[in-house]
């Protein structure tokens, strides 16, 4: 998975709404992933879909993570 860049985080985190949709753009297709649902219909066959409600929930989460992000300062001596 790619990397969200660091100044984007910082903007997020600062309440920056197109930051906040970068990372929630970002992040869709695996919580997507997360969020599937199977079921089996009356022929015996299975559907898988996104279960909207755990898919909302997983957003909440990732807002409140990206306002809780705490940042650290570097060791003395880094250059990366």
């Amino acid at each position: 998975m790619k990397q969200t860049p660091f100044a984007i985080i910082k903007a997020a985190k600062e309440c920056d709404a197109e930051a906040v949709d970068y990372i929630r753009k970002h992040f869709e297709g695996y919580i997507a992933s997360q969020c599937l649902t199977t079921i089996e219909d009356e022929l015996g066959r299975t559907h898988s879909f996104v279960d909207e409600d755990l898919r909302y929930q997983a957003e909440i989460a990732l807002f409140a993570a990206i306002f809780k992000f705490q940042f650290k300062e570097p060791p003395d001596g880094f250059t990366g």
